[in-house]
């Protein structure tokens, strides 16, 4: 039982790191590939054109949705201490480590899907062709 607990608290600590490790270092890194990907596509700043201005707000989303997300985690670290229900907490952190996985994944996959990009299917006939 005790090894349970030590391992829920370890387990939980380490989610709310990877969270905030995903909200800083990990929203910088999305931040400059794809925003740098977008920019030099259509040679214009985040804020130029519409694109990249949707791409930002996707990228801005997910490293808001990390700072949450760890929010989140101490809370429950809080309340699970509290409660002595150390057991759970285990439960709780895989929880919290594969929500932080997912949504940086499926933010960063939607925003770099948000704006077209050249040389893909349908991008002659999107609106993207013509700001270009």
């Amino acid at each position: 039982m005790k090894t349970l607990s030590v391992a829920g608290i370890v387990l939980v600590s380490v989610a709310i790191g990877t969270c905030l490790l995903l909200g800083t270092f990990g929203w910088l890194a999305v931040g400059f590939g794809i925003m740098t990907d977008c920019t030099n596509n259509y040679g214009c700043s985040k804020t130029g054109c519409t694109p990249c201005v949707t791409t930002g707000r996707w990228i801005n989303a997910g490293g808001i949705a990390q700072f949450v997300l760890a929010g989140m985690g101490v809370t429950g670290l809080v309340r699970g201490l509290r409660a002595k229900q150390r057991a759970y907490l285990a439960v709780g952190g895989a929880a919290l480590l594969a929500t932080s996985v997912l949504t940086i994944l499926g933010t960063t996959w939607r925003a770099q899907e948000s704006y077209c990009q050249p040389g893909t299917p349908g991008y002659a006939r999107s609106y993207c062709s013509i700001d270009a």
